[in-house]
């Protein structure tokens, strides 16, 4: 819970992690082709931005981060510019997509949810970097990290199951 999820890409157990990225990813443009066939006003942005979450999740795991205590590589930068791209654009997003539906009365008793799960991952965001640069606060980490991960994935699970049932 202390550690950066993306610590199991630079152990044995980076097969599972590049499979989650990687789920992430396919999830990530799997929403943008269904919101994109469902069509709205606004729509496009969301599409363009899960877009970018996909791809960005899609490369991370073969741009490991850098150990932790070593010297910053080009390779750890890397993973860190496709780690705030995915994290930005996912909780953007969801912000945005919360928006429209519930202007658009579409998805309407998702809507609220939606774009609760956008702040809450927004807010992760900002303590994600918080915890980077305060002392006190950098042993939570990981469990903020987990926390935006729980997020991303209930958005991602709430886009799904509307689009089959839509």
């Amino acid at each position: 819970m202390r550690n950066a999820v993306s610590q199991y890409g630079i152990t044995r157990f980076r097969a599972g992690y590049r499979l989650q990225t990687m789920s992430m990813g396919v999830a990530a443009i799997a929403a943008a082709i269904g919101i994109r066939e469902v069509g709205s006003a606004g729509g496009t942005l969301i599409v363009a931005l899960l877009v970018v979450c996909g791809a960005a999740r899609l490369a991370i795991s073969w741009f490991p981060m850098d150990p932790p205590d070593s010297e910053p590589t080009e390779t750890g930068r890397r993973h860190g510019l496709l780690a705030i791209a995915a994290f930005a654009t996912t909780a953007i997003a969801a912000i945005r997509l919360g928006e429209i539906l519930d202007r658009a009365e579409v998805w309407r008793r998702v809507s609220g949810a939606v774009t609760g799960l956008g702040y809450g991952m927004a807010v992760a965001l900002i303590a994600l970097g918080a915890s980077r640069r305060t002392e006190s606060f950098r042993g939570y980490f990981g469990l903020v990290e987990r926390a935006f991960y729980a997020g991303a994935i209930a958005f991602f699970a709430i886009v799904g199951v509307q689009l089959l049932q839509h």
